[in-house]
Formats: C-alpha cells, structure tokens, sequence
C-alpha cells in the first residue's frame, strides 16, 4: 500500500500506530528524532509521514518546512498531544508549513486511519 515514517519521541504512540497501520497494509518506519528520521528519508521512498509537533532538538514545525522544501511530493500529518490541534492557530500555521493534516494525540484508530487515507488523498476534513 505504501510506506509511512512515523516521527515521534513517545514510542508508545509509535508502537500503537505502527499496529493499526501495519493491519492496513502499510510498511511502517520509526524514528524518536529528526536525526533518525533523515536516515530513513535519505534511503526509503516515504509516502507519508507522521510528524510529532513537539520533539527534542530541532523542533516538528521547524522540521516540517525543512521536509517541504526537501520532499515537496511527500504528504505530512501533523500530530501532537502536548499542543491543543484544535485550535485554528495551530491549524492554520500547520497548513502554512505545509502539514496536509492535523491529528491530536491520543487519537482513536479510525481517526488515525481517516487521517492517513485523507492525507494520502490530499483531502483531510
């Protein structure tokens, strides 16, 4: 189906969407940072990517223009637990950075799986 790379520092919720997703079809990446995620960016066709808002060192919106400009045909979900997504700030400055879809953590495994189909669509409602 394709191949998702998941960024986030809390590997529970990695784990959690790793399992939905892999029931799906999905191929599944990991990574706690940036730093990691690079390597799997620089050697793996990614077709999407699960980027946590907030993450050590080099921050997920700081990130996110960084993939933009590197990865333009790459899709990104923004997700975060620690920053309220529902906020139309934060919606708006995720889009402006070019996230396609916003989820907040923790999130259910339709919302994570309706997120996922929307963003490889790109159309998130």
């Amino acid at each position: 189906m394709g191949t998702i790379l998941i960024i986030d520092d809390d590997s529970t919720i990695q784990d959690v969407a790793e399992a939905i997703l892999k029931r799906q079809g999905y191929t599944i990446l990991k990574a706690l940072d940036t730093e990691q995620a690079e390597r799997h960016l620089s050697s793996t066709c990614i077709d999407l990517i699960l980027l946590d808002i907030v993450l050590p060192g080099q921050g997920g919106l700081e990130y996110l223009m960084d993939i933009r400009n590197r990865y333009p045909s790459t899709s990104v979900i923004v997700m975060s637990g620690k920053v309220r997504t529902d906020l139309l700030p934060v919606k708006k400055l995720a889009q402006q950075f070019g996230a396609v879809c916003i989820l907040s953590k923790p999130f259910t495994a339709a919302e994570l799986i309706e997120a996922v189909n929307g963003a490889l669509k790109n159309s998130c409602s």
